[in-house]
């Protein structure tokens, strides 16, 4: 058994895997965790029990945050993707190490599922879209802002915007600023995704899967019918694939 943990902008998110299935997922508010007032939502018994802990993270502060929010009194291994654990999938780019983990970690899942050439999208603090080969290369991508960043840049950035949740509008002109927000952001970005890959299919013709994962895939994922597989815990499956790989060569 081993618990994999997926440090990201806004979450952690946390899996026990018994072999290949995903046995239980527990996530934790980065907020609670930098306010110290996170509950960890694993039973210590757990935790003990998993031979290994599998860490992938895009972020630092809370990574140690998390580290010391675990204390010292959990024996359970702590093992690092790019670490202690090595990552197998050739990714051709021009700075592979700058390259965010949980990208290839979603590409190496996604791949692992279709075996062909594959889109990989993430709707998460961040949107990535990101192609893998049919020979399973990671082979680059495009970044741009999640809804909720981009709601929050526009009440940041504005004196009189308010901020927003966003769903799907009932129309798509507002007839308030919120709606008119909401609109924006929703149909932008159902926009620019659509738009985007149907670029992608026709520059890399070979482009066979779309998989989409993240927490916004739920909101947006009908609007965009060139998403073949919506697979909610992507990246812990690739955390458990590296780990697996790690011990198998």
């Amino acid at each position: 058994m081993i618990l994999a943990v997926d440090i990201g902008n806004t979450n952690v998110n946390i899996g026990s895997f018994a072999g290949k299935k995903l046995t239980s997922h527990f996530c934790i508010d980065n907020t609670s965790l930098i306010n110290q007032k996170a509950k960890l939502p694993v039973k210590s018994s757990l935790l003990n029990e998993s031979k290994n802990i599998v860490v992938a993270s895009v972020n630092p502060d809370i990574e140690s945050l998390f580290y010391k929010f675990l204390g010292k009194k959990y024996k359970t291994k702590i093992l690092k993707i790019g670490r202690e654990i090595k990552l197998r999938i050739p990714t051709l780019v021009e700075n592979p190490q700058t390259v965010g983990i949980d990208r290839l970690l979603n590409a190496l899942a996604a791949y692992r599922r279709t075996q062909t050439s594959t889109i990989v999208i993430d709707f998460g603090t961040a949107i990535t879209i990101d192609i893998v080969s049919k020979k399973g290369e990671f082979l680059g991508g495009l970044i741009l802002p999640g809804i909720k960043t981009s709601a929050y840049a526009l009440n940041l950035q504005t004196a009189l915007l308010p901020k927003v949740e966003i769903k799907r509008p009932k129309k798509i002109i507002g007839k308030n600023s919120e709606d008119a927000i909401k609109a924006g952001i929703y149909y932008g970005t159902v926009g620019s995704v659509n738009y985007i890959i149907k670029e992608l299919k026709r520059v890399y013709g070979d482009l066979e899967y779309t998989v989409a994962t993240g927490g916004d895939a739920k909101i947006l994922k009908k609007e965009i019918p060139e998403i073949d597989k919506f697979i909610p815990r992507l990246t812990l499956e690739g955390i458990r694939l590296a780990f697996e790989d790690n011990l198998n060569s």
